[in-house]
């Protein structure tokens, strides 16, 4: 009986607290390195930009969070899209970065974003529920957006796809209130751009920002996999590696990279290939405390060096810009 005691009382509550520190509260597959063994720990979040020594670029892959009225910071003040939006504007100002790829914009969101950016920003979106490839601003729902910089880019071309395995046709709405052959809890779609940098004599930039499921694990791998063959047809390469453009895929990929190996077995990963300190820094944090890496930023091409990869995190006036964190990364043509 004694035994029986110390078990409940003492191993017990040790066994509970060894349980609550395991794998499942890992915010990546990649173990980051001990205080005293080199390499970069987690943590910064600073927007300092290292020194230049040839042409680079900035680029940004942002989850706003989808404009309603019911969102709380943990003080419970409002966390609404109107509380939080001029402060995302003072980010965006800040960090001026040449791309930017946003996630769950809806109708207003869309708006804003074309009028307040309008002078330096090109701005383009998709609903992922309009069949034509409209815009959220008119069409509704909830899309991805491609922003860039007009003074920078000169657009080849734009154009859309869903994450699905026939990505030119709206999915269908299942019986169980999923949608498409993938069954995805949400329909998904990639917006893309090709454009030419005009601060290095037109050369080709791919920027492919998306949104995978938050559901299905089946449909992110399968969105994994398709990027990577959509990618290759689009751009025209084999290997997106050593592309001779420059191919960039961001978003909000609902998933650690250890899911999503196509990704990293065909192009490179910013987060733990480019120098900065926030390679084990979470992206998510649900207007809280959340340890997940969920935003993600890949790249190809044989010109790109990375020069740093950084998840935002500055005071701009609100306790989070969104239950996400907007991840920068940026490189140097080579």
């Amino acid at each position: 009986m004694k035994l029986n005691k110390l078990f409940l009382c003492v191993l017990l509550p040790a066994m509970l607290v060894l349980s609550a520190c395991g794998p499942e509260n890992k915010v990546n597959p990649v173990t980051p390195p001990t205080p005293n063994g080199g390499g970069q720990e987690g943590g910064g979040g600073s927007s300092t930009n290292p020194p230049e020594s040839g042409i680079t670029m900035k680029v940004c892959s942002f989850n706003i969070r989808y404009s309603n009225t019911s969102d709380k910071y943990p003080d419970g003040t409002s966390a609404a899209w109107s509380a939080r939006k001029d402060a995302v504007k003072k980010f965006i100002e800040d960090e001026k970065p040449d791309l930017i790829g946003l996630q769950e914009v809806r109708k207003d969101q869309s708006q804003w974003f074309s009028s307040t950016f309008s002078a330096d920003y090109a701005y383009y979106d998709v609903s992922r529920d309009s069949s034509t490839g409209a815009s959220v601003a008119t069409a509704g729902g909830e899309g991805v957006a491609v922003m860039y910089r007009k003074d920078r880019f000169d657009l080849v071309l734009k154009d859309f796809f869903w994450l699905d395995s026939k990505p030119r046709e709206l999915p269908v709405k299942n019986s169980d209130n999923t949608y498409g052959e993938w069954h995805s809890n949400c329909r998904r779609v990639t917006v893309y751009a090709e454009l030419k940098d005009k601060k290095n004599n037109g050369a080709i930039v791919w920027f492919f920002p998306t949104h995978y499921d938050h559901k299905s694990d089946d449909a992110r791998r399968k969105s994994a996999d398709l990027m990577v063959s959509q990618m290759k047809a689009l751009c025209k390469e084999s290997d997106l590696k050593n592309a001779s453009s420059v191919i960039l895929h961001v978003g909000d990929l609902n998933t650690t990279s250890d899911v999503l190996t196509v990704l990293t077995d065909n192009m490179h990963y910013a987060r733990l290939e480019a120098p900065g300190s926030d390679r084990y820094t979470s992206t998510f944090n649900g207007f809280g405390d959340s340890n997940k890496i969920i935003d993600h930023i890949y790249y190809g091409g044989k010109s790109v060096k990375p020069v740093k990869y950084w998840v935002n995190r500055d005071n701009y006036g609100v306790l989070y810009l969104s239950d996400h964190f907007p991840i920068l990364f940026q490189w140097e043509y080579k």
